[in-house]
């Protein structure tokens, strides 16, 4: 079947560089997860996207809480754009964010991330229409420059749209978005402060949120401290 990109983009909130809007999409179904390329190094494993032989990585959202959907561009006809569907592996959740980079920014990106190590958990389940918060603590980091990153889920497993996201550092606000399903916020010279992520439904929904931190220099998401 074949659709265009802006009919699949409606699936999630989000605008894409014009290129993206014009383009046509071939949707391939249950991709198998050895067409996602995988890291591991020493404890860390995630996901991230996969084309097909003869294209190139665009762009992706989380499709599922444990499905990437991933577009991809021939690299010898723009205009033929699929979309591609990776399952994460076990033991992960996907994270949407978006790069500091001048040239990538208004571009989202998917990644499945370990959630042992990587990924900081909460709900509202208790209270579905109130704030509700993650644990406040620290990123492990190399660099100094990091981004932050959260996506909410339904109890479907889709992404779904909050009325707020907000996140603080050493209890001061980073900044705000409002009915969005994801955030994305970039932190620079970053030493060692706590960082709290907050939510609130407008609702009475019950939604689960997923938190990660990213370093820039060095493209890889980070160990969430635990203190």
């Amino acid at each position: 079947m074949r659709i265009s990109f802006a009919q699949s983009c409606k699936l999630h909130t989000f605008i894409l560089y014009t290129f993206f809007l014009v383009a046509i999409a071939t949707i391939i179904m249950g991709v198998p997860l050895e067409n996602a390329l995988m890291t591991k190094r020493a404890e860390i494993q995630l996901t991230v996207p996969g084309c097909p032989t003869g294209y190139v990585y665009k762009a992706s959202l989380c499709d599922e809480i444990n499905r990437l959907m991933v577009f991809c561009e021939n690299s010898q006809n723009p205009d033929d754009v699929q979309v591609v569907y990776n399952d994460c592996g076990p033991d992960e959740t996907c994270i949407e964010h978006y790069h500091a980079i001048e040239s990538d920014l208004d571009v989202p990106h998917a990644t499945c991330i370990d959630n042992e190590h990587r990924v900081r958990k909460w709900d509202n389940f208790g209270e579905p229409a109130k704030e509700t918060c993650s644990p406040e603590r620290g990123y492990d980091i190399e660099s100094t420059d990091m981004e932050i990153a959260v996506t909410i889920y339904a109890n479907d497993g889709k992404p779904i749209q909050v009325n707020i996201i907000v996140a603080y550092k050493n209890g001061v606000e980073i900044s705000t978005v409002y009915d969005q399903h994801n955030y994305t916020s970039v932190i620079r010279n970053y030493s060692d402060e706590k960082i709290k992520y907050c939510f609130t439904t407008g609702s009475d929904n019950k939604v689960t949120a997923y938190a990660a931190g990213w370093d820039i220099e060095n493209k890889t998401f980070l160990l969430d401290s635990k203190s």
